[in-house]
């Protein structure tokens, strides 16, 4: 198996209303956990969605985006 090098990371579906955050962790005993959470594109949202990144420990995310939706999340977080 491969190690991972990171512990922790998150993926972002961005959409023009929506954005659909999975983080994926693991614990010192190598098992994997998957959290989802949906929130909108409102400045207040942008807000939790980062604190709630910050929270976790994130240390990568990616995010995916039809055309110019991701520039509010890229620049506002």
């Amino acid at each position: 198996m491969i190690d991972p090098f990171v512990k922790c990371c998150a993926g972002l579906d961005v959409h023009k209303a929506l954005i659909v955050c999975t983080v994926i962790e693991e614990n010192p005993q190598g098992v994997l956990r998957n959290i989802t959470r949906e929130y909108a594109t409102f400045i207040d949202e942008l807000a939790d969605l980062a604190q709630w990144l910050k929270s976790l420990g994130v240390e990568l995310a990616v995010m995916e985006s039809t055309g110019v939706y991701w520039k509010s999340l890229y620049e506002g977080v």
